[in-house]
């Protein structure tokens, strides 16, 4: 993304995100419940059947898609062997979601930036990499990426740092050669915090990429 577009579209989600997250609008139904995806360019597909992934929230796209019946069985196989090939990985943090279909990964923001910075540090390379073969094959997974801050700052700075953040994660995927169509990029801000921001430890909890592996309608054919 040329930079002076990625300066507009942070200008303009940085807006938005003031006029939404009003407390009423938090206390309702938490940030999940409404944030969505920060461009639809990534979800072009000749398929007109298929949703556009990032006009859906975090919760929506870990929804869908359901898979077919006959095809559970091989699909949960699939992501126990990724599941186990990713705790392998020293920075990462591996869970199971939707009754084991779906795969969290949890990274440390200090794995990948320098302290209030938003260019990927080059130790980068080396966490993101092992995450390329999820992405060769286009629809195989649905990989969102959620970036998380600590509660320094007032909202705004904080919704636009994991804002610049994302979007620098994402562009590094498609530098490397990724199929980009089914990456679906989200900052969060502040406000989904896994811990009370009382402390450094619990601060560095706090600053954080999730990256959740959907099974797509490729693994399924």
């Amino acid at each position: 993304m040329p930079m002076k577009n990625r300066r507009t579209l942070i200008l303009i989600l940085t807006t938005a995100f003031l006029c939404l997250s009003s407390p009423y609008t938090m206390a309702e139904g938490g940030i999940k419940g409404w944030f969505k995806g920060l461009f639809g360019r990534n979800t072009e597909t000749t398929d007109t059947s298929h949703p556009d992934l990032a006009a859906l929230t975090v919760d929506e796209n870990l929804e869908i898609p359901e898979i077919p019946k006959k095809k559970r069985e091989q699909v949960l196989d699939i992501q126990r062997q990724e599941s186990q090939r990713l705790k392998g990985i020293d920075s990462y943090k591996v869970e199971t979601l939707r009754y084991n279909e779906v795969i969290r990964i949890t990274i440390p923001a200090a794995k990948l930036f320098a302290p209030n910075d938003t260019t990927l540090a080059p130790t980068a390379d080396d966490v993101l990499r092992p995450l390329l073969q999820c992405l060769r094959t286009p629809d195989y997974y649905h990989m969102l990426l959620v970036m998380h801050s600590d509660d320094t700052g007032n909202a705004a700075y904080n919704y636009s740092l994991t804002t610049q953040r994302v979007l620098d994660i994402f562009d590094w995927f498609e530098r490397n050669g990724a199929a980009t169509d089914y990456l679906i990029p989200y900052a969060a801000g502040s406000l989904e915090p896994l811990a009370p921001n009382n402390s450094t430890s619990n601060r560095y909890r706090n600053r954080r990429l999730e990256i959740y592996l959907i099974p797509g309608e490729a693994m399924f054919k």
